[in-house]
């Protein structure tokens, strides 16, 4: 399904859709993007390449940590990027498929596993014990000497097992 014109950046107070939906939005310069849409958890999100887990049963999002489930619990919970700040409890699209930006601590390496890190929405390639892995997320790129939005490739993530 397409959807032309599709704002899937703004996030809203009012529910515009049925949660779980998933769209796909063609871009003139980076081919088709995949988005679900969410409702935040009631934490907020804090901006651009954050990270979320969605929780299927509700289709509420809540930004990845080392803390978001017990290590191993959450293993094949889709995971999300968001594309704006949201405030707490509002509804919105996380990118799901396609090129994007992925929150990132300093010095995370291209071409490496990721996982969740004590700060909420932000991933690492650091094997911290207590993490989620996140399958699907890939870095283009290094992340340089601090924490930032690195060019990357979002397909299809979701969490696999504790490291």
């Amino acid at each position: 399904m397409y959807q032309i014109g599709l704002d899937v950046s703004a996030a809203t107070v009012d529910q515009k859709f049925a949660l779980g939906t998933v769209v796909f939005v063609p871009s003139q310069t980076a081919g088709i993007k995949g988005y679900m849409y969410v409702k935040d958890s009631g934490s907020g999100i804090t901006g651009d390449g954050y990270v979320v887990d969605i929780d299927v049963s509700t289709f509420f999002a809540v930004m990845s940590t080392t803390t978001t489930t017990a290590p191993g619990t959450g293993a094949g919970k889709p995971v999300g990027v968001a594309r704006s700040a949201w405030t707490a409890s509002y509804f919105g699209w996380v990118q799901i498929y396609g090129p994007g930006v992925i929150r990132t601590a300093a010095s995370a390496a291209a071409y490496t596993r990721l996982n969740s890190t004590a700060t909420a929405g932000q991933v690492d390639d650091d094997a911290t014990a207590s993490s989620e892995i996140i399958e699907g997320l890939v870095l283009d790129v290094a992340t340089g000497g601090a924490a930032a939005t690195t060019a990357g490739f979002i397909q299809w993530p979701k969490v696999a097992n504790t490291l």
